[in-house]
């Protein structure tokens, strides 16, 4: 499989914490990837399993220095929709660039998609633009910062 250098993303990717930084495909590629099997529950009920391939959140959230207290991180994509999605559920997921050994922007019409296990399948964002950590007050409601 050619790396995400060869396959240049829609726009950017903005990260932010501590610190704010901006990867391109190049970028990409050039950190750490990983495999994983993650099954994703669709709004309609269907599931399926799919080994994906991509950044792990953790090395993401290194590069920007995210604060310590961050409690969610706020997942935007190019076409304006926002998830807002528990830290701690987040850091087994994934900046995903390929599914089943094959590039996502050869399989459909985006070239990254967050994925995490247990994360409902409407809050795997297809096409990430920014990746910002933020941190909730007890009992603020992270889907008040959601955007479909």
């Amino acid at each position: 499989m050619s790396d995400a250098a060869t396959r240049p993303l829609e726009r950017p990717i903005r990260l932010v914490g501590t610190r704010a930084t901006t990867l391109d495909g190049t970028d990409l590629a050039a950190l750490e990837h990983r495999s994983r099997e993650i099954e994703i529950v669709c709004a309609t009920g269907d599931r399926f399993t799919e080994r994906w391939r991509g950044v792990p959140i953790p090395v993401l959230l290194e590069s920007v220095s995210a604060p310590p207290e961050t409690t969610h991180l706020l997942v935007d994509s190019l076409d304006g929709v926002r998830a807002c999605v528990a830290v701690e559920d987040a850091l087994e997921g994934l900046i995903a660039v390929a599914k089943g050994g094959r590039h996502l922007s050869s399989v459909g019409d985006h070239a990254t998609r967050f994925v995490a296990p247990g994360v409902d399948g409407v809050r795997t964002v297809k096409g990430v633009s920014r990746i910002e950590a933020t941190t909730l007050a007890p009992g603020e409601d992270p889907e008040s910062y959601e955007r479909w």
